[in-house]
């Protein structure tokens, strides 16, 4: 399954719940979108990422007949925003569907961006475990819901890249990893940043973060 992520901001008298962003929605439903999320970037309290002024989060899941081949573009969108959106994709298993939507549609959906130096041994078992336990350890936390994480196939930085970019990275070169964590509350994600289970794997991993590790807030809403 092929998510796609696009970051933009709307032209000053727009907003989310113009006409126009509907149309662009229904664009995407029939060009074989299964499901869409929108949502105002919120900015974390510690290591957040730089954000526009109302910017705006859109996800994209696209039905089983497309492939990462497709690549899929995001028409007319330029006519409702002002500068120019960018992109990510992500590939899931449809085993991992449950988890990532519950995350997604949990009242606060962190994404935790780990962004690997060039140098980070992607191969490395130590490293690959420590990868994987950060996510699995967040089912340990208080206010935890749910959640998955994937390599960005097409994006090494949490900008992302122009919709018209239709280059794909090679599977050791994918070094931009993405959390969708969902939570209850702000509040209680911060609580658990607090943890010595959220420190241990992070302590690990911390020689190897890049520049554009960090994380914002969504609260998403959810369009079929």
């Amino acid at each position: 399954m092929l998510l796609q992520l696009v970051r933009f901001t709307l032209l000053p008298s727009l907003t989310l719940a113009a006409p126009a962003v509907a149309q662009l929605r229904q664009h995407v439903s029939n060009a074989g979108a299964s499901r869409q999320y929108l949502s105002y970037m919120m900015s974390t309290q510690s290591a957040s990422l730089p954000k526009k002024r109302h910017e705006i989060c859109w996800i994209i899941l696209w039905h089983k007949n497309f492939t990462v081949a497709n690549k899929p573009a995001v028409t007319g969108l330029d006519d409702i925003i002002q500068g120019t959106a960018t992109t990510m994709l992500y590939d899931f298993d449809d085993s991992q569907l449950e988890q990532l939507t519950r995350g997604i549609e949990a009242p606060i959906c962190e994404f935790a961006f780990i962004r690997l130096s060039p140098v980070a041994p992607l191969s490395d078992p130590g490293l690959r475990t420590s990868m994987h336990k950060t996510y699995t350890d967040c089912y340990k936390m208080q206010g935890f819901i749910s959640g998955q994480w994937a390599y960005s196939i097409d994006a090494n930085h949490p900008d992302g890249i122009p919709l018209s970019d239709n280059t794909l990275l090679k599977p050791d070169d994918r070094r931009l990893a993405l959390y969708f964590l969902g939570w209850e509350s702000i509040e209680l994600h911060q609580d658990a940043c607090l943890t010595p289970l959220f420190a241990e794997e992070i302590d690990k991993l911390q020689p190897w973060f890049y520049p554009g590790s960090g994380a914002w807030y969504n609260t998403f809403r959810q369009y079929d």
